[in-house]
C-alpha cells in the first residue's frame, strides 16, 4: 500500500481520534488540527504494516517542538518544512519522514554519490589494517561503518530518504493535511488536501 494508494477507512473522525488519542505515537499532539485525511492514512500504514505510527508522527512532534530533531543539538525546537512554489500548492508546507523501510534506499543513494564512493574507499581500507588478516573481523568491521556510519551522515546532512507529510500554516499554528509521496504529482497531492478541507471544519480556506 502507497501514500497515494485510493484506500477507503471505514471508520468515522470520532473513531479516528479515539484511536489516535490511545496511541502514543500521537501523544501531546493537538488531535484538532490533524485532517480526518492524514488520520485515515496513519491508521491504514498501521493495519497494514506499511510505516510506524511513530515514524509518521515524528515530524509533527518537531514541528511542535515537542521533541528532537536528528539536527537538534540540545533540547526541542520548532523546525519549518519547505514550502510549495507552485501551483496547486503554493502556499503550503511539507517536511520529511522517514522510516526503517527506506534503509536499503538511502543507503543506494549515499553508495552512488561521490561522498558515499569517498566514503567506502576509506572504509574499505581501515577494514584490511583492522582486521589483520581475520574475515570474521573484516565483515563486522564493513558491516557496522558501511550501514551505520552512512545513515548517521545522512541525518545530520538533512539528505534523508523518505516522504512527505504536508500541512498549512493558519495564525501561527500548523494543520496537518496529508502524507504524500515524492512520486506524485502536486495534482494528485492536491486533490487529498481538498479532501481534508471537506471533511473538517478548519479555520481557513485554500
Amino acid at each position: 500500500m502507497g501514500i497515494s494508494s485510493d484506500m477507503t477507512v471505514s471508520v468515522s473522525r470520532e473513531e479516528l481520534i479515539a484511536w489516535a488519542a490511545k496511541s502514543a505515537a500521537f501523544h501531546g499532539l493537538e488531535l484538532s488540527r490533524i485532517s480526518t485525511v492524514l488520520l485515515g492514512q496513519a491508521y491504514s500504514f498501521e493495519i497494514g504494516r506499511v510505516f510506524s505510527t511513530f515514524d509518521l508522527t515524528k515530524p509533527m512532534k518537531v514541528l511542535e517542538g515537542l521533541c528532537f530533531s536528528r539536527t537538534t543539538a540540545e533540547e526541542p525546537q520548532t523546525v519549518e518544512g519547505d514550502q510549495y512554489k507552485h501551483a496547486p500548492l503554493t502556499g503550503l508546507y511539507k517536511t520529511h519522514f522517514t522510516s526503517p523501510r527506506f534503509l536499503v534506499r538511502n543507503l543506494r543513494n549515499f553508495g552512488r554519490s561521490k561522498e558515499g564512493r569517498r566514503h567506502s574507499k576509506h572504509v574499505l581500507a581501515r577494514a584490511v589494517q583492522a582486521s589483520a588478516s581475520d574475515a570474521s573481523t573484516f565483515i563486522k568491521y564493513l558491516a557496522h561503518h558501511m550501514v551505520v556510519e552512512p545513515n548517521e551522515i545522512k541525518h545530520s546532512s538533512n539528505s534523508m530518504t523518505g516522504e512527505w507529510l504536508v500541512y498549512h500554516k493558519h495564525e501561527g499554528k500548523n494543520y496537518y493535511l496529508t502524507f504524500a509521496a515524492h512520486r506524485e504529482t502536486n495534482d494528485e497531492i492536491h486533490q487529498r488536501v481538498v479532501l481534508a478541507c471537506e471533511f473538517d471544519s478548519f479555520p481557513f480556506k485554500l
